[in-house]
């Protein structure tokens, strides 16, 4: 029978560990880390359970480690590996197929090696015996080196241990988020660690893969705190729009965030009627805000007939105008408050 174990208590992996593991061996489980699990002798854990991390600390030993076989990695949120220090293996299942949640980090620390792509010196950590991650779920590890603190990407080589890759992260970045505020795109990002880290470039597309630049923001080089960055885009585009940070190092080589998407109606005029008018109108507008409007009316060759300040509420409003000119075509313009212009054209026939 298949069971489901969660480790809440630090207190059971550390006071308790032949207790808890020969309960694990008894029977196939999932065992989910949502604090900390420390491994207090080896091969105690059934070869067939899952490991699913939750949030928690998987550590192989609090002093050199212990080796383990278990079942198949899976990744639900934040999690960490935390290597001991002696010579011994964490080896998962082929863990390919198993659903790991996107965004999510596994952290591994304490890995002994040259931090080049090649096998570790000390504990290491397979899954399955070939190269069978995907590219996507060795995007979502982290290697902390132990001494200078850089955040290294994994890699796995072909006997299905994964390690750290060549380059550190010129950046580690925990989240970049978009957020339609008062008629404003707000900007806020977030980095772990900064390695030679220049400057941030937000760039801004209509339709993900025409780019453009709208402002530059400077980093702070070299950081093992967690930053906080923000920065607003006041003149948002209507409807869908698009949004990344291009990362740029001392050296000029640069990475790009995933895309934050924002969806900004705007103010779009709907309607006008009747039209033909005789000089009474009602105007249907449709905003995604609140907002002082200015309703002005031109003639044809451009010169203003009258000017009207008005005030729309989020959602359809219907505003009532008149002017006094002689029959013909004029131009309707509404100027909202962030400086853009939208235009009807309304035919005076008396």
């Amino acid at each position: 029978m298949k069971k489901s174990f969660t480790i809440i208590e630090k207190a059971f992996a550390f006071l308790l560990p032949s207790i808890l593991f020969t309960c694990f061996a008894a029977h196939a489980q999932t065992v989910t880390v949502v604090g900390t699990m420390g491994l207090g002798a080896a091969n105690k854990i059934s070869d067939a359970s899952a490991v699913n991390m939750k949030g928690g600390t998987f550590r192989t030993g609090s002093g050199a480690g212990f080796s383990e076989t278990v079942g198949a990695l899976t990744l639900s949120a934040n999690s960490t590996i935390a290597l001991g220090t002696g010579s011994h293996t964490l080896n998962f299942a082929a863990s390919n197929a198993a659903s790991w949640t996107g965004g999510k980090v596994l952290t591994v620390t304490g890995w002994q090696g040259a931090y080049d792509g090649t096998t570790g010196t000390s504990g290491k950590i397979f899954t399955g015996s070939s190269a069978e991650l995907s590219a996507g779920k060795l995007a979502q590890i982290r290697f902390t080196h132990p001494s200078n603190g850089n955040t290294y990407t994994a890699t796995q080589l072909g006997t299905g241990e994964f390690v750290p890759a060549t380059v550190a992260l010129p950046i580690e970045l925990l989240s970049f988020k978009a957020t339609l505020k008062n008629n404003v795109v707000e900007l806020h990002w977030q980095t772990a660690t900064e390695v030679n880290n220049d400057y941030f470039v937000i760039e801004r597309s209509v339709d993900g893969k025409i780019w453009e630049s709208i402002d530059t923001i400077k980093g702070v080089g070299n950081s093992r705190n967690v930053l906080n960055y923000a920065n607003n885009d006041d003149n948002p585009l209507s409807g869908t729009s698009y949004y990344r940070l291009k990362q740029v190092d001392f050296d000029r080589s640069f990475s790009y965030s995933d895309i934050a998407v924002v969806n900004f109606d705007g103010i779009k005029i709907e309607d006008l009627f009747p039209n033909p008018s005789e000089g009474n109108f009602n105007l249907v507008m449709k905003s995604s805000i609140e907002a002082s409007i200015d309703l002005t009316i031109y003639n044809a060759i451009g010169q203003m007939i009258k000017t009207q300040a008005m005030h729309i509420t989020k959602g359809t409003n219907t505003l009532h105008a008149q002017f006094e000119a002689a029959n013909g075509k004029y131009l309707i313009t509404v100027k909202s408050t962030d400086g853009a212009y939208y235009d009807y054209t309304v035919v005076l026939n008396k």
